[in-house]
């Protein structure tokens, strides 16, 4: 399935499982400190490349929903490395290696500008992508979004408080209206693409609110 899609990737190995087939070699985490160790038993460099490439996308699937925006520049990168260095194996391995530990140093990223890295950094994302198309910020912009991330978790921690919010049909009405109304306040609405997607950036947000609900509502 090389080429396709992340998403429907995912798709296709969720049918699988549902078909009851499963995976019998289960890839090596990335984050195991015997990685390297595994990888060097491997004597072909194109079999050193594979097996972190596998890995790495098996990483990605697994914590894709839990960041959908930073998990995704993961992806592309594979499939940069993949592209700008075809067939040239060794380099290939080295430059999936060091997107390897780029991942594991992910986890210990200095600047979330003060948010909580699990529970609000993956909508500041999710708002800096569709807002500013992923370019580079400024501080007035970086405020922008970090107060916007700030109210969104905030009305998001209050509602889902409610017990089967999820199965709740006007709960869910009234909290996609929620985020809406805060989109389109004096604050935010002269932000470029907040009206025009507005609809699109608020199924994002719901979107990884469900996933996040622990972390949102348990502040894990």
């Amino acid at each position: 399935m090389k080429g396709v899609p992340e998403k429907l990737r995912r798709i296709a190995d969720e049918h699988l499982v549902s078909k009851g087939i499963e995976q019998t070699v289960e890839p090596i985490p990335i984050l195991d400190q015997a990685f390297q160790e595994e990888v060097g038993k491997r004597t072909r460099e194109k079999t050193k490349a594979a097996e972190i490439e596998h890995a790495i996308r098996h990483h990605l699937d697994i914590n894709f929903d839990v960041d959908p925006e930073l998990y995704a520049s993961f992806a592309e990168a594979i499939e940069e490395i993949l592209r700008e260095f075809k067939d040239n194996w060794k380099v290939i391995r080295q430059k999936l290696e060091e997107l390897r530990q780029k991942i594991a140093n992910s986890e210990k990223e200095e600047n979330t500008y003060g948010l909580h890295r699990r529970k609000q950094t993956p909508f500041f994302r999710i708002f800096r992508k569709e807002i500013f198309d992923g370019q580079e910020l400024n501080d007035d912009q970086i405020g922008q979004m970090i107060d916007l991330t700030k109210q969104t978790t905030e009305l998001l921690e209050t509602e889902l408080q409610l017990k089967g919010f999820w199965d709740n049909i006007p709960a869910r009405n009234k909290l996609r209206a929620s985020p809406q109304e805060l989109l389109l306040s004096p604050a935010f609405f002269d932000l470029p693409n907040v009206v025009r997607k507005r609809g699109e950036i608020i199924s994002r947000v719901m979107e990884t609110a469900e996933r996040n609900n622990d972390s949102l509502t348990l502040g894990d």
